[in-house]
Parts: structure tokens; C-alpha cells; sequence
């Protein structure tokens, strides 16, 4: 058995050891109907120069929030950006939070809060744009995956006049894309577990 299954295989049991229900096995993440759109399904080669494998244990793990509105209106970011089919799904939450999968890009979701894992062997740079290309989207000024039109980018609370691929996906940053309508800045307050 390959790494990356030992590594799907043990977080399965371990899940079922802990909570007693099994864990099924899915080739298709169901996204509620807020989603932007669906995580591309990717073949595990490099996207960006950013490898697939097993989850990364120890090393550099931070975490970064993406928030869009479209015309005014919430858009979720998908679960699954940057993660290899099958996945598996906790099965005691309604919405999809992938427990384990055949392999985890770097940089990924696990579900549709919004918060991006980074997570390399060693401190890593990431951008905005590269999260895109993960999640098989187009970004740049006038448009955030299928939606057109002009885009305001907000990080940290202040609005960003660069290049939106170029934002820092630093530990805690928050970033709202607003596409068409300007909504005034959300602030993400991440839960404990995210340090």
C-alpha cells in the first residue's frame, strides 16, 4: 500500500475507532447551493509548482480565509480545492469537511468555510493566484471564477489596489474579493483550532 493510501487508510480507521461511525469513500463533494463553483478535480501532478502527496505532518501549517460577494450576494468557496479524489467525508456533519483523501495539494480546503490550509514540509510563499489555479478558476481584475465584472480586493481590512493573484496567503489573512456591488470589509474571526 502506497503512502498516500496508509495515509487515507489510518485517518479513516482512526476516525472510526474515535467516533464509531464509518466513513464512506467519495468521488464527488455535493457543495451547497452558495458556492461560487465546484473544486476542479485534479490529476495530483504539480499545479504551480505546488506538489500533491499525503498530508504534511509538522512543519509549516498556517491558515488563510477567502470571502466573496457577487454583486452583494455571499458566495462560498468550495470543499475539495487542492485535494485528490476520493475523498472522505465526516459523515456527522451536514455540509462536505473532507477527513481524508488519496492526497492533499499544499495548499487546500477542506470544506466550504472559506479557510485555505497551507500546509508544506518548510515555511512556504503562497499567493491568491495560485490558489485559483488549484481550484481550476480564473481571477484577475474583472473576474473571480465564472463571475464578471469589476473586482475589489480587500485584505486585512484595507483595500488592495494590486493584482489580486498577487495577495500573500499569510497565517490569518483574511481576504474578500467583492465582484460588481463593493460590500464594506467582513472580518473572519477564525476558531481556536486555527491558532
Amino acid at each position: 500500500m502506497s503512502t498516500p493510501h496508509r495515509a487515507a487508510a489510518f485517518a479513516a480507521t482512526l476516525f472510526l475507532a474515535v467516533c464509531g461511525t464509518p466513513l464512506a469513500a467519495a468521488d464527488e463533494i455535493v457543495d451547497d447551493p452558495p458556492v461560487l463553483v465546484p473544486a476542479a478535480v485534479l490529476d495530483g501532478k504539480p499545479v504551480d509548482g505546488i506538489p500533491a502527496g499525503p498530508m504534511v505532518s509538522g512543519g509549516y501549517h498556517v491558515h488563510s480565509h477567502l470571502t466573496l460577494y457577487i454583486d452583494g450576494m455571499e458566495q462560498w468557496v468550495p470543499a475539495g480545492v487542492g485535494v485528490l479524489r476520493p475523498v472522505v467525508l465526516d459523515p456527522t456533519e451536514s455540509d462536505p469537511n473532507i477527513t481524508a483523501a488519496r492526497g492533499f495539494y499544499w495548499l487546500h480546503t477542506h470544506d466550504e468555510s472559506g479557510v485555505i490550509h497551507e500546509e508544506a514540509p518548510k515555511p512556504h510563499d503562497f499567493d491568491l493566484g495560485e490558489f485559483f489555479d488549484l481550484w481550476g478558476q480564473p481571477l484577475d481584475r474583472h473576474e473571480v471564477g465564472p463571475a464578471q465584472g469589476d473586482v475589489t480586493v480587500w485584505v486585512d481590512g484595507k483595500r488592495y489596489d494590486g493584482d489580486p493573484r498577487k495577495v500573500a496567503l499569510k497565517d490569518h489573512t483574511m481576504v474578500q474579493l467583492n465582484v460588481g456591488r463593493d460590500v464594506p470589509f467582513v472580518p473572519y474571526e477564525f476558531p481556536a483550532k486555527f491558532g
